[in-house]
């Protein structure tokens, strides 16, 4: 009986034991997969890192990109007339035009005179430091208006292992609008005199010629009430008289300097324009639109034509690498 009782004691301590064999093979069973993982991400710990890198990477040299691009595009720099102005009085740069009645830069569209104003110091320093960049400006029927390339570039597009591109569908004029009352409503009798100006200095008169563009001036009066004054000069000298309102629907007309006292002082000065328009003959509610055109000097007048001031499609592209 007793060699039962003893048995069956052994028997019972042999089974809990087993049951502590089984759980520690289990656990055993189970560490293998995780040993395995966890050395093959030991094993890509260097990929894995070196991938999130260039994603960080990557992500801030597009930021910077767009951020570059839009302040470009969108804004007319600080001040609004940087590109008139000295070096040590520029704060940012911004290519779109400035809408002097608004007083708001026109996004996306483009003034020449900031277009060639801009020096690549000025965009390196927008993109920082730490990166190359190319800035391309053509026309879509592929003529290049601007292309800047990085101060100091060690790198080029073509050996970067990774470049972002910014691209946008920009309109710039051969020409700059300096003045304009668009769409004038036309009225039968007794119109309205509508006033701005333009700026101008000597080194101005030297570089550029200055012209009055009306669109539809055929449905303008021949009326004394019609006409267009520069600098308050009127009679036989006015900028535009009565009888240049014929029936052609484009008038263009030279700006003497001299004989409309156009400023050619050293500092740019205000020439005031005021435009009164009759209606001609034709319907109540026609409108037609006066320009103040700036021109490179010695430009034929057959050049100016509406695509020539109000602008072209072109596309601007900014490449970033890094260095």
């Amino acid at each position: 009986m007793n060699a039962d009782i003893r048995r069956g004691v052994f028997l019972k301590l042999f089974k809990k034991d087993s049951r502590g064999i089984a759980f520690s093979l289990d656990l055993l069973l189970a560490l293998i997969p995780i040993t395995i993982i966890l050395g093959l991400v030991a094993a890509n710990m260097g990929n894995i890192m070196y991938d999130t890198q260039d994603v960080v990477y990557r992500s801030s040299m597009e930021r910077s990109a767009q951020d570059t691009s839009n302040a470009l595009l969108k804004t007319s720099g600080n001040p609004y007339n940087w590109e008139t102005l000295g070096a040590s009085q520029l704060k940012s740069v911004g290519l779109a035009k400035y809408d002097n009645s608004n007083k708001l830069p026109l996004e996306y569209v483009l003034s020449t005179d900031k277009v060639g104003s801009i020096a690549p110091a000025n965009v390196q320093s927008m993109l920082g430091s730490q990166y190359s960049y190319q800035l391309l400006i053509t026309t879509l029927n592929g003529r290049t208006v601007r292309d800047l390339n990085s101060v100091g570039n060690t790198k080029t597009k073509e050996d970067a292992t990774d470049v972002v591109a910014v691209e946008r569908i920009v309109s710039i004029s051969e020409f700059d609008i300096v003045t304009e009352f668009k769409n004038v409503k036309l009225l039968s009798s007794r119109p309205p005199t509508y006033s701005d100006y333009f700026l101008t200095n000597r080194a101005y008169l030297d570089a550029f010629d200055y012209y009055v563009y009306v669109e539809d001036s055929d449905k303008v009066s021949t009326a004394q009430t019609s006409w267009v004054r520069i600098n308050g000069v009127t009679g036989n000298n006015v900028a535009v008289p009565p009888s240049a309102f014929q029936s052609t629907p484009t008038l263009v007309r030279y700006i003497d300097p001299d004989v409309q006292r156009l400023k050619n002082g050293a500092t740019l000065q205000q020439n005031s324009v005021e435009v009164s328009l009759t209606l001609r003959s034709a319907q109540l509610g026609d409108t037609a639109s006066v320009y103040i055109i700036r021109v490179p000097k010695g430009t034929p007048i057959q050049d100016i034509t509406p695509e020539n001031i109000h602008g072209v499609k072109a596309k601007y592209v900014l490449y970033v690498w890094t260095r």
